[in-house]
């Protein structure tokens, strides 16, 4: 009787420990899956992030394209003749220009 008594209790803990590493494996894949869904949402993120970014630059590189064409535009039709301003004034206007330009594009940048 008591033997049946000690095997019925050796029998449960196995039973136990066995739930136990049950319960362990299926934690530490839980936990796997969950790190590689937050790797590859963070990875996913960066990747938006840093395509936002190169649009950004790309739209500002247009942007200064486009300012330097008129630049030259009028650069050339003051010096044609048609318009009475000194080439220093261009410059000076020009570098105004282009530091407008580049401080918009490092505040729209933050």
């Amino acid at each position: 009787m008591q033997s049946g008594v000690i095997d019925g209790i050796l029998s449960i803990e196995d039973e136990a420990a066995g739930i136990i590493e049950d319960a362990q494996k299926k934690a530490g894949e839980i936990v796997a899956s969950a790190n590689d869904r937050a790797a590859k949402a963070v990875s996913e993120a960066l990747e938006e992030a840093r395509s936002r970014g190169q649009q950004d630059v790309d739209a500002a590189e247009k942007l200064l394209e486009s300012h330097l064409a008129m630049y030259e535009d009028e650069k050339a039709r003051i010096l044609s003749g048609e318009a009475h301003v000194s080439p220093d004034v261009l410059d000076r206007a020009a570098g105004r220009i282009v530091d407008r330009i580049l401080r918009v594009s490092v505040q729209g940048e933050r």
